[in-house]
């Protein structure tokens, strides 16, 4: 692997010098390493140091300083608004509940830091004066495509469980494959994310389907998968070619599609259970329940599509027909056709409305059915969207 020197951000680099000037080592650790050494952008920069929390304040007295995970040896420096977390070396303690140490202690080894994190690859350190520091061979990792745990993978899942989803995420965006024990290990340990948060587990889903090596991960880890939502009874995937092609919305639609008996349903409790936020969660179940409606096999049937269901979802809810086999290219033109076209598929869109109804002495619940009723003979193409024939039908 060629090692070119990291480009830090100012004023990261600002941090290091100043820890570096007081006495203390201070390194990038963690994501933002891994992914400079894969030629990648890093999102934000993560700090260890051998200072502890009161020496990191002393350090920078002058600047506003947040005790965000101060329990755990985190503080967070803010500068011209931007935070930055610091990090002291640490061992940490028991992991009582599979999730969190019971606490910490620090330490003056780095290699004791390094060696508690979950994966070899995520466990390079880097600064300008001492370099890269790789403990555990994860630029070979690197090279190789690899997610390794550290150590024990069997202890470092069971001390925290979602490092399991972690795995499996870090898989699917980065198309590494995990290391046999690794792998094992993980599937082993599946039952403690019940220990996870529905929120994080979500969260992870959500990166993982988003990646663009999702349908290995998925097919290769149908155990990890269903754990994670249970609500998916078995794994069953589309054609891979038109399942990398989608957005990872109907990624995720399409599981629910193939591996339930009531896709709708199955879907509104698994995202309910995961404490999604209600768009989305609406959203989907609303395109899946559009893909059970007849196929817009005409302009009639697309314009009743739109009309039940909207634009987005009732084109949403064909893609995702493409993406089974139940749906055909000649069906989303058709939608699209009938969009462009200008004809009504809602009632605002008709050329009469309620008051028009109530000079003609309609009244009450009578009202939208009328309405309801003139829009699907405007539909039907039985009448045409003009104000005169449509007062004169209800005349007739």
């Amino acid at each position: 692997m060629k090692l070119n020197p990291m480009d830090l951000p100012e004023k990261v680099l600002y941090i290091i010098n100043e820890l570096r000037s007081a006495g203390y080592r201070a390194d990038v650790v963690g994501g933002a390493v891994r992914d400079h050494l894969l030629g990648r952008s890093a999102p934000d920069y993560d700090i260890t140091t051998s200072a502890t929390p009161g020496e990191v304040k002393a350090v920078f007295f002058d600047k506003r300083i947040v005790d965000t995970g101060i329990k755990h040896g985190t503080v967070t420096l803010v500068l011209d608004h931007e935070p930055y977390e610091i990090t002291t070396w640490r061992l940490d303690g028991d992991y009582l509940d599979h999730r969190h140490p019971d606490g910490v202690r620090f330490t003056a080894s780095l290699e004791e830091d390094l060696a508690r994190r979950d994966f070899t690859v995520n466990a390079i350190c880097y600064n300008p004066y001492d370099g890269f520091t790789d403990l555990f061979g994860g630029m070979d990792d690197l090279d190789n495509k690899v997610i390794r745990a550290i150590g024990d993978p069997t202890r470092r899942f069971t001390e925290d469980a979602l490092r399991i989803m972690r795995a499996i995420r870090f898989s699917a965006t980065l198309g590494f494959t995990l290391e046999k024990a690794t792998l094992d290990a993980a599937i082993s340990q599946r039952h403690t994310l019940d220990n996870v948060s529905r929120e994080r587990i979500f969260t992870e889903l959500n990166k993982l389907f988003s990646g663009s090596y999702s349908y290995d991960v998925v097919a290769g880890c149908p155990e990890i998968i269903k754990t994670a939502v249970p609500e998916l009874l078995h794994i069953d995937l589309p054609e891979r070619r038109l399942y990398d092609a989608a957005t990872p919305e109907l990624r995720i639609l399409s599981l629910f599609a193939l591996s339930t008996t009531a896709p709708a349903e199955a879907f509104d409790a698994a995202y309910l259970s995961l404490k999604s936020d209600k768009a989305s969660r609406e959203r989907g179940r609303a395109i899946l329940d559009a893909l059970s409606e007849p196929r817009p096999s005409d302009e009639y049937s697309a314009l009743r599509l739109l009309s039940s269901f909207g634009v987005d979802v009732a084109q949403a809810s064909v893609e995702l027909g493409m993406i089974l086999g139940r749906r055909e290219e000649g069906d989303l033109l058709r939608i699209k056709e009938a969009v462009y076209s200008g004809k009504p598929y809602k009632i605002s869109m008709l050329s009469v409305g309620g008051i028009d109804l109530i000079k003609k002495g309609i009244k009450g619940k009578a009202i939208g059915e009328t309405l309801s009723h003139l829009l699907d003979l405007v539909m039907q193409g039985r009448l045409s969207n003009d104000a005169a024939s449509l007062l004169s039908y209800l005349d007739a």
